[in-house]
């Protein structure tokens, strides 16, 4: 893995359809997923070959709403690595609209060996 570091950032951004949406409100489900994948882009750009990581913490807080055709920001910034584990600030918008915010925290592993740990 390449180095880490406090302050590093990312996003997901995409295009919501109507299957973000349950009972016609954006389900929490898409938020807390656009949330997760600003915090893999981080990691994933710093990642080598054996390397990859698994989301141990997911406390967002969401309280806004969108419609079909807005876009979602989701925005992650690294607030603190501790050895394995990186926790990062999270927030998302919907187009000028900040509708969540949160902690969410990632455990770097081996693939190689997470692997061999399913299989015994």
């Amino acid at each position: 893995m390449k180095e880490l570091y406090e302050g590093m950032t990312a996003r997901d951004v995409r295009l919501l359809g109507e299957g973000d949406f349950a009972d016609g409100h954006l389900s929490v489900t898409t938020v807390h997923l656009a949330c997760e994948m600003a915090c893999h882009n981080i990691l994933a750009a710093q990642f080598e070959a054996d390397d990859t990581s698994l989301g141990i913490r997911n406390d967002i807080w969401f309280w806004g709403e969108a419609k079909p055709g807005d876009l979602l920001h989701a925005e992650a910034m690294v607030a603190r690595v501790d050895g394995s584990r990186v926790v990062f600030n999270v927030f998302a918008r919907a187009g000028l609209h900040e509708i969540a915010r949160g902690v969410h925290e990632r455990k770097l592993v081996s693939k190689s060996r997470f692997t061999a740990a399913l299989k015994s």
